[in-house]
């Protein structure tokens, strides 16, 4: 072959490697433009799940039309990582996403996240219903009487769920959930145990919860409720009884609005007007609020309340002006 010959191959070789290469990125290109759900206003949802290969959710994108290539995808998932894998989880398809827009979702694992939020005051049974009612999570039912592993030496899951709002990926169980849930009540309980005042009258950080849970049941006003454990503090002290409301009401089964002087005089261990001391466990899932005022009372002679009309309480030192305060707002 002369020299010529070999200079015109040369040529034509790159010319037609030229034209394959513009060719195939043309063919990814595709994907940068194409929209996914071009008559769609409102975003969609795709889900991968548990244990889903990337050929099976690639293969799940094309039977419901959300890619117009299998092979393409591939190409462009492999060239974006070498050791690409798919989160499993909710991925949201948004009107604006293209093919190649959403495929790097799957790579990088932007999952749409679900959003949970038990509220302060919320008994274990209320956490399970709520959860169990939610949809969100997989009800494997293991967790009844469950208590996970922690500091604390619980006697009962009854305030072992810190109440927060809680965001997770598509797919996860209530115990798992649960299982973060207490976790995030241990750091929190043991952070205002070891800053607690050492004066107070706890055994344990477990007794001090049980404390948060009376005053979280108590009152929601955060100007009172370092108030409201200053009186049950000064009770414990003089041992005298708790007589708390809220623990007479726990422990009824069934409770109908009213609490009656037979209520009062009922035997068991959450009967504070009856028990000396604490109950035996918290009545709910008291806030971080709750369990501050807990670990740092404020200082007072405190050792009745009552409620008035407006939601918040009278305090008084001593029996007679309590009871002028109870003919004032209870009568």
């Amino acid at each position: 072959m002369t020299y010529i010959n070999k200079v015109l191959a040369l040529k034509i070789l790159i010319l037609i490697f030229f034209i394959l290469s513009l060719s195939f990125f043309s063919y990814l290109n595709y994907s940068l433009n194409k929209k996914i759900y071009n008559n769609s206003k409102n975003r969609k949802i795709f889900l991968i799940n548990e244990g889903d290969s990337i050929t099976k959710s690639i293969n799940t994108l094309k039977k419901k039309n959300i890619i117009s290539s299998d092979f393409r995808s591939k190409i462009i998932i492999y060239m974006y990582s070498l050791n690409p894998k798919f989160n499993n989880g909710k991925y949201a398809i948004n009107k604006s996403d293209t093919e190649y827009s959403f495929l790097l979702k799957l790579v990088n694992g932007n999952v749409l996240q679900d959003k949970v939020t038990i509220l302060e005051g919320s008994t274990y049974k209320d956490i399970i219903s709520l959860l169990r009612n939610s949809n969100l999570l997989k009800d494997e039912g293991r967790y009844i009487n469950k208590i996970y592993p922690s500091e604390i030496n619980y006697l009962s899951p009854e305030g072992m769920c810190f109440p927060d709002t809680y965001k997770f990926s598509s797919g996860i169980s209530i115990d798992y959930f649960l299982k973060n849930c207490a976790k995030k009540m241990n750091s929190t309980l043991i952070k205002y145990w070891n800053n607690r005042d050492y004066s107070l009258p706890y055994k344990s950080p477990y007794e001090m919860l049980i404390m948060a849970s009376i005053i979280e049941k108590e009152t929601s006003l955060p100007s009172e409720k370092a108030i409201v454990a200053s009186v049950f503090v000064n009770r414990l002290n003089k041992k005298m009884r708790l007589q708390a409301d809220p623990t007479v009401i726990y422990g009824m089964k069934n409770f109908e609005g009213n609490i009656t002087k037979k209520d009062l005089r009922e035997n068991n261990e959450y009967n504070t007007y009856r028990i000396k001391g604490l109950p035996k466990t918290p009545i709910c899932s008291p806030g971080e609020e709750s369990i501050q005022a807990a670990s740092r009372p404020n200082k007072t002679e405190y050792l009745y309340f009552v409620a008035n009309k407006k939601g918040k309480h009278i305090f008084s030192k001593n029996y007679k002006d309590h009871v002028k305060a109870v003919n004032k707002y209870q009568k």
